[in-house]
């Protein structure tokens, strides 16, 4: 059975295990049942800091002088001489200093790559102005690249990468066709989080109003609750919307059950859209960052900080009125994009 090295997150943003998700549901499809392995960017495991006292102590030292890495997944020190295959499942971070054991590995052992679902937070060239040469060696002889965003898809062109949505867009496995909104999910997030989990204080006083908002105008028709998908907003939560249910887990899996229920999604994060993209569910995006751009693979709108709250309010209506349009599209837009994922996959690695 082949072993496959997936690059990830795990335990700190579930967006890039929705990802995973989706690129293994691929995967799978096309290679059969495989090991799965994961190289664990969780910036609590695996540092990237160009002067990083403790690996200088480490180097120093000898390595068992402190603690070892202790991670269920990819370490720095042992040989990679395990792994069949390397599929990066998406995301802005697919190089850089805490991608450096994976590029040197694949350069070493020559293993095939793909790259699924890239996505980058601004314009960058496919030179070695941008890229390492390790990196641009994994790239010229990839299996596959596919990108996210427009911006992602220009800048490794070059690199004969193609423009396809998120793999988020398999997350779930199953998915139905939504006739009438009973339920809407609400995307909560803080301005108090760690960074890269947190948004920003104009966007949270944006979400702030317009979801009270929404609330006030719509709770007498619809039953809401809030999902949260990091730690951290759990107390502001409590301070925000006391009288309100918030859903969280600290397992990326519970939330296909937890966004089963809604019949409509509204908030900041991507990939909880893509989620329920996945699922059939139409949604509504607050376009924070450039990053938003994704969820145009997810057929979802965006409205952004400059929208007014009557602006807002009318969006949230229109997608209510027009729910079984939309969710019928995403189906169809599933399947066809699953089509072309596969095509592409099993032409790639025959």
């Amino acid at each position: 059975m082949k072993n496959v090295v997936y690059s990830t997150t795990r335990q700190w943003n579930p967006g890039d295990e929705f990802i995973l998700m989706g690129t293994q549901f691929l995967m799978e499809k096309v290679i059969g049942k495989h090991n799965p392995i994961i190289y664990n960017r969780n910036p609590q495991t695996r540092r990237a800091r160009k002067h990083d006292i403790v690996k200088a102590i480490d180097n120093l030292l000898g390595k068992d002088f402190i603690e070892k890495f202790l991670d269920n997944s990819v370490k720095d020190r042992p040989e990679m001489d395990y792994a069949d295959m390397v599929v990066f499942a998406g995301s802005p971070e697919w190089r850089g200093r805490r991608m450096t054991k994976l590029y040197t590995s694949i350069n070493k052992y020559q293993l095939p790559s793909v790259f699924l679902g890239l996505g980058t937070s601004g314009p960058f060239q496919f030179t070695e102005e941008h890229f390492s040469q390790e990196e641009l060696n994994v790239f010229s002889k990839a299996k596959l690249i596919t990108c996210r965003d427009q911006v992602c898809y220009e800048g490794l062109k070059a690199a004969g990468a193609h423009q396809l949505p998120c793999p988020a867009l398999f997350s779930s496995p199953t998915y139905r066709h939504v006739k009438k909104v009973k339920k809407i999910g609400i995307l909560y997030g803080t301005n108090s989080a760690v960074a890269c989990n947190n948004v920003s204080d104009e966007t949270y006083q944006f979400m702030m109003k317009n979801y009270r908002a929404m609330l006030n105008e719509l709770s007498s028709d619809y039953e809401f609750e809030f999902i949260a998908h990091y730690i951290d907003e759990l107390s502001d939560f409590r301070k925000d919307f006391p009288d309100h249910t918030l859903r969280y887990s600290f397992d990326a899996k519970d939330y296909r059950d937890i966004f089963a229920e809604y019949d409509l999604i509204v908030g900041y994060r991507v990939h909880g859209i893509g989620m329920c993209a996945s699922m059939g569910t139409p949604g509504i995006m607050i376009a924070h960052d450039p990053r938003a751009s994704t969820v145009k693979g997810f057929l979802a709108d965006m409205v952004d900080l400059n929208c007014t709250t009557e602006d807002f309010i009318r969006t949230v209506k229109t997608a209510i009125e027009e729910v079984a349009e939309r969710s019928e599209k995403l189906i169809e837009h599933r399947q066809d994009t699953e089509a072309k994922y596969l095509d592409l996959l099993k032409k790639s690695l025959k």
